[in-house]
């Protein structure tokens, strides 16, 4: 989702291009000169404090960085970070290591591209069950914990079984067909069932187990 700003934001944010392009990093104070003595060949009337608080209202949407090169606009123009960007929003909740495997970039290029990600708001980095994952920025935190879960490699089988078997499933029967601990059964339909993704069902002393495929297909969720 496009970030809002106003008229002289927008103005404020080419003039900080700009400046960019002439100076190695931005540098808040040399950033208002630049910017006072841009303005006069506008006809915006913008002192040195209205300077600053716009930029400061920059910082703070994550478009602008002090101490960085370039702006939100530019993050995307290197290919290898990009690249990267666009691997995680393929797989919500990836590990580092497997940003690595598969796309074969030398890790010290990983982190600093993601570290620059991070820094605009590209993406989120969390901790699950003791490991760092990444996030397209945008996915609400529910929605960042439910494709966590669904996209490990347990949670497919689960729900592709669940899926093609719709007359509903115990707990012992998954953990027979599927080659599971039953611990490990029992863990993913918890969590199943926080994200109301399946139904539970009590009948003549079993306890049964179905796909809400309505939920699902609502959140386009491909199993």
């Amino acid at each position: 989702m496009p970030v809002e700003t106003t008229e002289h934001e927008n103005l404020i944010l080419i003039l900080v291009q700009t400046y960019l392009n002439q100076n190695k990093y931005f540098n808040m104070r040399k950033v208002i000169s630049f910017i006072n003595a841009k303005l006069k060949t506008y006809s915006v009337d913008l002192n040195y404090r209205a300077i600053e608080e716009i930029l400061i209202a920059l910082t703070k949407k994550k478009l602008i960085d002090e101490g960085t090169k370039f702006t939100k606009l530019d993050v995307l123009n290197n290919k290898k970070r990009k690249q990267i960007y666009e691997f995680i929003l393929k797989n919500p909740g990836v590990y580092f290591n497997t940003i690595v495997r598969g796309l074969k970039i030398n890790k010290p290029v990983i982190v600093w591209h993601i570290n620059m990600l991070a820094r605009f708001d590209f993406i989120k980095r969390e901790e699950f069950e003791n490991h760092e994952i990444f996030f397209d920025s945008r996915l609400s935190a529910l929605n960042r914990k439910f494709r966590y879960f669904t996209s490990k490699e347990e949670s497919k089988k689960i729900l592709e079984y669940l899926k093609e078997n719709d007359y509903g499933i115990t707990k012992t029967h998954l953990s027979m067909k599927l080659n599971m601990h039953h611990n490990t059964i029992t863990k993913y339909l918890d969590k199943f069932e926080d994200f109301n993704l399946i139904l539970k069902k009590k009948i003549a002393k079993r306890t049964l187990y179905f796909l809400n495929e309505d939920f699902i297909e609502a959140l386009n969720i491909n199993t």
